[in-house]
């Protein structure tokens, strides 16, 4: 049974309209709450939680027409040696309680007990746990959210892509969110890692620095990690090359006189079976024009766009 000395921070429910649409399901409820323990509606959430997304209540209460508890089941609670009791899965349920059952004070729970651990290695089993009830045994988190519950829980991967979003000046959900840090997609990221973790670091210093106003783009992003890790044009990864200054002046001071970051997106050459290739060739296309009208030397633009053509090729033969 549970503590009832445990301790437990009450949290409001957020001052959000309920859409009238929603209001007539206030009080309905269904079938038999779930035996066992309970836990307080207001019990704290634990921090490996994503953030609650209200509209989802609002979408299920209108296909539930109310608190269905057959569907409710338990939620799951942790008691951590500092005495806490805190939820590391079922916000969404105990919330949708709270909006439409507001009577009911308290909600069936499994209890799982980390008192015989550290603070510090509970805190981490509970992550573990949440990641693995909601990215494993079901397809409920997003990769963003599961990479911060991942993160939490110490995994290696996780831990290794958390560093390269710090260097990178990059966030994704809760990973590195802090001032300044511009947001991105964690596949779009985690993509552009796998082709070359310093070649996305400089691809994010240098769109950040051409477009410090603007969302970071993970197509560009992607695109120019791309064109930095190709094999042909290890010259834009070198500092010792002339090319690599060159393409850094043109893409921070020239380009943006010139375009929006959204027009880099290069939809024109996503054609291709891996759309970074396009990007990649669409970006290399245009410093070479322009180191051509500078009467400069450049890597012949062959290789790259070779890259994009038989990605088009791939393409078509898939679609067939």
């Amino acid at each position: 049974m549970f503590n009832n000395n445990s301790t437990v921070t009450v949290t409001d429910t957020p001052l959000i309209k309920m859409p009238k649409k929603c209001q007539k399901y206030i009080g309905k409820v269904f079938g038999q709450m779930a035996p066992g323990p309970r836990v307080p509606v207001t019990i704290e959430m634990d921090r490996s939680q994503r953030d609650l997304e209200i509209k989802n209540i609002w979408k299920y209460i209108e296909r539930s027409r109310g608190v269905d508890w057959n569907l409710f089941g338990h939620v799951t609670v942790a008691q951590f040696p500092d005495g806490s009791l805190r939820m590391i899965n079922g916000q969404h349920r105990t919330e949708l309680v709270k909006w439409f059952a507001p009577d009911i004070k308290e909600v069936p729970a499994h209890h799982l007990d980390l008192t015989h651990l550290t603070q510090d290695r509970a805190e981490v089993e509970a992550a573990r746990y949440f990641a693995e009830m909601n990215g494993l045994s079901s397809r409920s988190l997003s990769s963003d959210q599961l990479f911060w519950s991942r993160v939490i829980g110490l995994e290696q991967e996780a831990l290794y892509h958390k560093s390269i979003l710090e260097r990178a000046n990059l966030s994704c959900g809760k990973v590195n969110d802090v001032p300044g840090a511009k947001k991105v997609k964690y596949n779009n990221f985690v993509q552009s890692v796998k082709m070359g973790a310093e070649e996305t670091i400089r691809a994010a210093e240098l769109i950040q620095t051409a477009y410090p106003k603007n969302d970071i783009n993970d197509v560009l992003l992607s695109g120019m990690t791309r064109l930095f890790s190709h094999s042909s044009y290890t010259e834009l990864m070198d500092e010792s090359s002339p090319l690599y200054a060159q393409f850094e002046v043109w893409f921070t001071t020239f380009v943006p006189q010139l375009l929006t970051i959204s027009n880099l997106s290069f939809r024109q050459y996503r054609n291709t079976h891996k759309w970074h290739d396009g990007v990649a060739y669409g970006l290399y296309k245009m410093f070479a024009h322009y180191q051509r009208n500078k009467n400069r030397w450049y890597k012949p633009i062959d290789a790259i766009k070779q890259n994009y053509e038989k990605g088009i090729q791939l393409d078509s033969m898939l679609d067939d």
